[in-house]
């Protein structure tokens, strides 16, 4: 892939909500996953485990223990995936958890490869963690990091007005020299 190829994934990576309800086939899905097996971790420690719900009607019990607001739009995904970690298996680095930037890396990678396979990936932080966990069958003590619904692109029509309009305006990000400091923190 060229670097114009990547800058190209990168802007078109947006959490949008119009979902096909059309299946993910698994050769496409066990691509994105694989990008998100090769992410950087802390001292080589993989914390991540992805729990990818399909079939119904455990795809049903996931899209319950979202919030409302998520409930409407995912309703049609046709893939969940659960980003989850044990927060005990952990590599601390000078007494810091790491797992869950960990997971954020591999979350990533994910999204990315999603996008460029032509899907839409968006990563919630919108659910109740006990039904969740209760939903994926997931044991104490592992964490529910991240919910991304997965599918390919559907209709925007589908979707409540206030949400085409979120869907359909341009994406905006900070400007760099609102982000970026060169050299140490300016003194105030």
């Amino acid at each position: 892939m060229q670097a114009n190829e990547f800058n190209e994934v990168l802007l078109n990576r947006r959490s949008l909500r119009a979902l096909a309800t059309t299946p993910i086939p698994r050769e496409m899905s066990l691509r994105v996953l694989e990008a998100a097996r090769w992410a950087p971790s802390c001292s080589n420690s993989q914390p991540w485990r992805f729990v990818v719900i399909e079939d119904e009607p455990e795809l049903n019990a996931v899209k319950s223990a979202l919030k409302p607001g998520n409930q409407k739009w995912a309703s049609s995904a046709p893939m969940i995936i659960v980003v989850c970690a044990n927060p005990e298996d952990d590599y601390l680095a000078s007494g810091q958890p790491l797992y869950l930037f960990d997971c954020g890396l591999a979350t990533e990678n994910l999204l990315l490869q999603g996008v460029a396979e032509g899907l839409v990936m968006h990563p919630m932080a919108g659910w109740e963690e006990q039904p969740m966990k209760d939903a994926i069958g997931l044991p104490d003590p592992y964490r529910v990091v991240c919910v991304i619904a997965a599918g390919f692109p559907g209709p925007v029509e589908n979707l409540d007005v206030d949400l085409q309009e979120r869907e359909k305006s341009p994406r905006v990000r900070k400007p760099l020299d609102e982000i970026v400091v060169f050299g140490t923190w300016p003194k105030v």
